[in-house]
């Protein structure tokens, strides 16, 4: 089952750049997991907390004064969830070979896309030695990291792997830190020739991020993570010469998503036996 979606000119060609500006508010705790040990004793110095430890076992990751997501963590969610969708609708979707299991790519996927030949996800999201069309910024938060972290840590009972959670004595007790409900966090994705489908998909990622289905950072299936995000503008560069082509706010930007949209929800209707 082959899918039918429009080819991007390719990368010899540049015919027009995009940059989707978003914002993501925090309907949930979050936690985007840093490993600095650093942080945790500038973090504990601003709860101002006395705890069971000496510093809080998981707080956020840390840039300058804001707590970020990385690009390439917004990046791989994206990918995941509109490869996800894709492959329930039928379309051929590829999983990269640095994460196929040995027996093989699951029901419904297919080996690593050629370069020459890459399927919808490869075409915008790249693969290990391809480099896609979509270019995710650092999720950055508007207050600075005082503003913004749990003044309250979470203590947390953690299972043990290795002991197999048989006992209360063989289970760690962590301190998280989490970022507080309601932190906004902005950040942008650079495109390159891009399609209305592909401006859809990232629009329907939207759409279920509304209901409290996105889940961005560490410790999801313990209720931290969701992430209400939302398209503030969107921009469209011609560059031949290089200029401004389209601006979309407001009503104007509501219309063009769902116009985008509707192009993809077309794409996840649509499948053939043959390459078109």
């Amino acid at each position: 089952m082959s899918s039918l979606f429009k080819k991007m000119p390719g990368f010899h060609r540049l015919e027009s750049l995009w940059k989707l500006s978003y914002r993501a508010i925090a309907i949930e705790p979050v936690l985007t997991r840093s490993a600095d040990e650093e942080t945790k004793y500038r973090i504990d110095e601003i709860i101002g907390r006395k705890t069971e430890k000496t510093t809080p076992d998981m707080v956020p990751l840390v840039f300058g004064d804001r707590v970020v997501f990385t690009g390439n963590a917004v990046k791989g969610l994206f990918r995941h969830v509109i490869s996800s969708q894709l492959t329930s609708a039928g379309h051929t979707v590829c999983v990269q070979d640095v994460k196929a299991p040995k027996k093989g790519p699951p029901e419904g996927r297919q080996q690593q896309c050629k370069p020459e030949n890459p399927c919808f996800i490869c075409t915008w999201f790249g693969t290990g030695s391809r480099q896609g069309a979509l270019h995710f910024s650092f999720l950055e938060s508007v207050k600075n990291i005082g503003d913004v972290v749990a003044r309250d840590p979470i203590p947390m009972i953690a299972m043990m792997d290795e002991f197999m959670a048989t006992s209360v004595e063989k289970r760690a007790f962590v301190i998280v830190v989490p970022v507080k409900e309601g932190t906004e966090f902005t950040g942008w994705i650079k495109g390159v020739n891009l399609s209305g489908e592909i401006i859809g998909a990232v629009k329907e990622v939207v759409d279920m991020s509304e209901k409290g289905f996105i889940q961005f950072g560490g410790l999801k299936t313990r209720g931290y993570g969701s992430m209400r995000l939302e398209i503030t503008s969107i921009e469209k560069y011609s560059t031949t010469p290089f200029k401004l082509e389209k601006e979309y706010k407001g009503e104007e930007l509501r219309k063009f998503l769902e116009s985008c949209q509707a192009e993809y929800h077309n794409l996840l209707t649509k499948t053939s036996s043959k390459t078109s």
